[in-house]
């Protein structure tokens, strides 16, 4: 049976490091919001004017539409994203029971706030197109950032990455 896995949470908390050493771990495709964004912006559809509310939500019908593919196939996908509202997550959980998916969310917190400022400060993913975000856009997300009300592993990306993706496999397969 299919998996449509989101790992979510605010910038910088180890997400994306999470999702893709699950998709390796697991041999399923990762898809990451921050790399289509970085894609819309490097292409001409992009237009200077263009606002981050719509840049986002041309990201997050992308992200849509290649899960769906994916669960058309009968096959799994991870979506690497903050995921902040409501209406994204209804979405999502939509479609994995359209097509009869397993839907798993994993939250990524970071308890240690100077470790998370010092992720963000260093970080270097080499995204085309993309920008590294700064300490401001956490607290601006933050702001919007819906509270999850349903059941999720919550994973504590302080602690080593070898024990939360071991919590995040045994979770899965649960």
């Amino acid at each position: 049976m299919p998996h449509l896995i989101v790992c979510a949470g605010l910038p910088g908390t180890g997400k994306s490091a999470l999702a893709e050493t699950v998709a390796r771990e697991l041999g399923i495709p990762v898809f990451a919001k921050d790399w289509l964004e970085g894609a819309l912006l490097k292409s001409s559809l992009h237009e200077e004017n263009t606002t981050d509310r719509r840049l986002g939500f041309a990201a997050y019908e992308l992200l849509t539409i290649l899960a769906e593919r994916q669960l058309q196939l009968g096959q799994s996908a991870i979506l690497d994203s903050v995921a902040s509202t409501r209406t994204i997550r209804e979405q999502w959980r939509a479609l994995a029971a359209r097509y009869g998916a397993l839907w798993r969310v994993i939250e990524c917190v970071c308890s240690d706030e100077n470790l998370q400022r010092a992720r963000l400060a260093t970080r270097q993913r080499n995204i085309p197109g993309w920008h590294e975000l700064e300490w401001t856009e956490v607290e601006r997300v933050r702001a919007y950032y819906a509270a999850w009300d349903e059941e999720r592993l919550i994973v504590d990306m302080g602690k080593p990455l070898t024990a939360n993706v071991a919590a995040v496999l045994r979770y899965l397969s649960s």
